[in-house]
C-alpha cells in the first residue's frame, strides 16, 4: 500500500454519518437496517425533529407489518416517520433499539504494490495482507470494502476502517501519506509503516 490518502466517501454526506473531526465520522451499524426490531419513542417538537423532518432519504421497511412507517438516519440514529392517512399529521419517532453499534469510521484510497505480493491495481479485491495486519495493529475492522469503486478504478484501491473506539481510528489514520507493507523477518512477517 503506497500513496495512502484520505477518501471522503460520498456516503459520508448522508444523514447516516456525522463528522466528528477531519476524516472521521460517527455512525450506527445496525444488524439489518430494514429489520422489524424497533423500540420507538416519539420525538418532541424542536431542532432535532425539524432537521429529521427536512430529510428526503426516507426508506420503506421490508416487513409488511411496518408498511405504515418509513425510516431514515440522522446523526447516526435511526428515525421513523408515520403519516396519518386521514389527517395527514406526521409523527416522528426515534428508534431506541439497541441492536446497533456506534462506530467511528474513516476511509483511505491507496495504490497497491504487486511487487510486494499485493493484488494488481486492476483487481477488484484488496489483498488480505498487509490489510489484515493493519486491522490487527490498530484494532479496527473493515467497515466497507467499496466493491463497486474498487472494480471501476484500475489504479487505486479503497477501504473503510471502523472501530467502536475513536482512538483506534485516529491511530489508523497515521498510515496516511505512508508506505505500508509486509516484510519477512526470519520465521515471521513484520508490518512496516514508513
Amino acid at each position: 500500500m503506497k500513496s495512502i490518502r484520505n477518501y471522503d466517501a460520498p456516503k459520508y454526506s448522508t444523514s447516516e454519518f456525522t463528522k466528528v473531526e477531519e476524516g472521521i465520522y460517527r455512525t450506527v451499524y445496525h444488524i439489518d437496517d430494514s429489520d422489524g426490531n424497533l423500540a420507538l419513542q416519539g420525538l418532541d417538537e424542536g431542532e432535532a425533529r425539524d432537521a429529521v423532518m427536512a430529510l428526503t432519504d426516507w426508506k420503506s421497511f421490508d416487513d409488511e407489518d411496518l408498511e405504515d412507517l418509513t425510516y431514515t438516519f440522522y446523526n447516526g440514529k435511526r428515525y421513523c416517520k408515520e403519516t396519518d392517512e386521514d389527517s395527514g399529521e406526521v409523527t416522528i419517532y426515534e428508534d431506541m433499539y439497541q441492536g446497533g453499534r456506534e462506530m467511528f469510521v474513516t476511509s483511505v484510497v491507496f495504490e497497491p504494490q504487486p511487487e510486494l505480493d499485493e493484488n494488481e491495481p486492476t483487481d477488484s479485491q484488496i489483498s488480505q495482507y498487509p490489510l489484515e495486519d493493519i486491522l490487527d495493529e490498530f484494532m479496527c475492522e473493515v467497515g466497507d470494502d467499496y466493491p463497486e469503486k474498487n472494480a471501476r478504478d484500475s489504479a487505486n484501491s479503497y477501504i473503510e476502517f471502523a472501530s467502536e473506539d475513536i482512538e483506534d481510528i485516529r491511530k489508523v489514520r497515521g498510515i496516511i501519506g505512508k508506505n505500508v507493507y509486509n516484510k519477512p523477518d526470519g520465521e515471521y512477517v513484520k508490518l512496516i509503516i514508513e
